[in-house]
């Protein structure tokens, strides 16, 4: 029922706040309780034999079903969390158009109606009416939907008294969701999103909650269902730092931050809180040493003209990809009128050195790849003729060349400061247009021109594919056209030729070609005891085998690029 406006004036969204808050310590206890109770059977070591045994099956299955209890609760507190966010933004603006309303000298009545004591601005009433009536609708929709979802999820505990309830799957079959998930892990991608887009709400979520860490990263499950467990993956990544003594640690304040709601750089329906912030989207959560992580940012929806995969370089990990490259993809979204999703499904190189190695690249490729495709049917069910860009910063470029040479199909690709094409023989798939972005003097040069790069092809120069104008890069009340700053310097400044060619290849709009000013490889002062060009071999040779033959031993350089 939509509220009055003294009923308005009543509520207190933070209470809802509360209660979330208050959900996620329940879960933090519920997680904390059964793990040592687990710690403490398994310290039992002298005790075996029957009773052990059904102790043993028994301590486990309250483990699993407290972990779905948990996972419920995970899901209260966080739509709790939505909940006050987006009903106290509806409420402050409800009550912001009243009290502009009474201060131009209208009457506002409880119910939302709107007067003048001078008929002279009955028209402006009733526009200030309309204002206000929408602004409830809006309140009361909200209130609706998100009193729906709680209930439902009460629902959810009530019904785990006894174990969590079987799910349904198409044809009728009834099984239990822990097995459901493992069923779904035997399937191909194809036949995951087939049998679970049959599935109804209720067992979907059941399937959420009995395993959100295989639901939210196994190909196949549709995005939008991958990102709800991946909410709650991220608040049980978030118990574990707190559980293992880290919860003011580093990873601890990187999964806070993704909890928090951002801009959504795209305008559309989604519901907003204040000042226009939405629930971030995750595609892919795990939360490995480094990190694994794929963000929406931007929605897909019907009408999307275009989508961007972007895979930043060496040294970016969990910890440090939600900085200047979601910054630079969220950006990207924006201008362009499409999500960026920001990729980092795998370990990229942590340094120089390692960068050197082709292994991150095939590691990375192949789950790529495969995201390639579980993109490409998210785009044929939500937005069909929507164009997919792919583009790889220095290290991203080998991943996305190595993708491409395994089968990924996009319709455009930017090597944007790549190391190279792709680390395999195979060619790359007709049919795609390929640019290259890369500055004169950016020190990548020397790694793409070196004879046996293990990275593949010079971009710059490949066979296919075209080299775009890079121009100029503010950068510190500067302007520079080239040299080392420039190897990611054009992703902080948006209207820098390189960025906005970025754009141009996204939307379909035609780039800016190459015009050269400067040589590529400048001469740049070397180390002592190292010829020019040929310390730049020292940054990448990780190899003590002999395959290059250096002269003298590895100086100690300290220098450090975002490759």
């Amino acid at each position: 029922m939509r509220p009055t406006l003294s009923q308005l004036r009543a509520w207190d969204p933070q209470s809802i706040a509360a209660a979330g808050s208050a959900a996620s310590t329940l879960a933090e206890r519920i997680d904390t309780g059964i793990g040592r109770a687990v710690r403490a059977f398994d310290n039992a070591s002298r005790w075996s034999g029957g009773t052990h045994d059904a102790a043993h099956r028994a301590i486990w299955a309250e483990h699993d079903r407290a972990g779905e209890v948990r996972n419920v609760v995970q899901m209260i507190a966080d739509e709790a969390t939505d909940a006050a966010t987006d009903l106290g933004y509806a409420r402050d603006f409800a009550l912001g158009v009243v009290r502009g309303a009474e201060g131009l000298g209208f009457t506002v009545f409880d119910d939302g109606e709107v007067t003048h004591p001078e008929h002279e601005f009955d028209g402006q009433a009733a526009l200030l009416a309309e204002s206000i009536a929408e602004a409830l609708d809006t309140v009361d929709a909200l209130d609706e939907r998100y009193g729906a979802r709680l209930e439902t999820f009460a629902a959810d505990l009530a019904s785990m008294t006894a174990g969590q309830p079987d799910v349904t799957l198409p044809g009728g079959a009834e099984m239990d969701a822990d097995q459901a998930v493992r069923m779904l892990e035997t399937l191909t991608p194809t036949q995951v999103r087939d049998v679970v887009e049959q599935m109804g709400a209720d067992d979907v979520r059941r399937l959420v909650q009995a395993d959100p860490h295989v639901v939210g990263n196994l190909p196949g499950v549709p995005f939008a269902i991958r990102a709800q467990a991946n909410e709650i993956n991220i608040r049980n990544a978030l118990l574990d730092e707190v559980a293992a003594g880290r919860g003011h640690g580093r990873r601890a304040r990187t999964l806070r931050g993704l909890l928090e709601p951002s801009p959504d750089p795209i305008a559309d329906e989604t519901p907003r809180g204040d000042d226009g912030l939405v629930e971030r989207t995750f595609i892919t959560f795990v939360n490995t040493p480094r990190g694994r992580l794929v963000e929406m940012i931007g929605s897909l929806r019907p009408g999307t003209p275009n989508t961007a995969t972007y895979v930043p370089g060496t040294g970016t990990n969990l910890d440090t990809v939600v900085g200047h490259n979601r910054t630079a993809a969220a950006e990207l979204a924006a201008r362009t009128g499409g999500p960026v999703y920001l990729y980092l499904d795998g370990d990229l190189p942590p340094d120089l050195r390692s960068a050197a190695s082709p292994s991150f690249a095939a590691a990375m490729a192949h789950r790529l790849e495969l995201f390639g495709r579980e993109l490409d049917a998210e785009i044929a069910h939500l937005a069909p003729g929507a164009t997919t860009t792919y583009i790889g910063h220095s290290y991203g470029g080998s991943v996305v060349g190595s993708a491409e040479q395994l089968g990924l199909s996009p319709d455009r690709v930017i090597y944007a400061s790549s190391a190279g094409t792709g680390i395999y023989d195979t060619p790359h798939p007709d049919g795609v247009d390929r640019y290259s972005l890369t500055f004169p003097g950016d020190p990548i040069h020397y790694v793409q021109s070196f004879p046996g790069n293990p990275h593949g092809h010079d971009p710059d120069t490949a066979p296919g594919v075209i080299r775009l104008d890079t121009g100029t890069v503010d950068l510190d009340e500067r302007t520079v056209d080239g040299g080392l700053v420039t190897h990611g310097a054009y992703w902080n400044d948006p209207e820098s030729t390189a960025f906005q060619n970025m754009v141009k290849v996204i939307v379909g709009a035609e780039p800016d070609l190459y015009v050269p000013r400067k040589p590529d490889i400048a001469e740049l002062p070397p180390p002592v005891g190292a010829p020019a060009p040929l310390w730049w071999l020292y940054l990448f040779n990780d190899r003590a085998d002999g395959d290059i033959d250096l002269p003298g031993p590895i100086p100690d350089i300290p220098l450090r690029l975002p490759w």
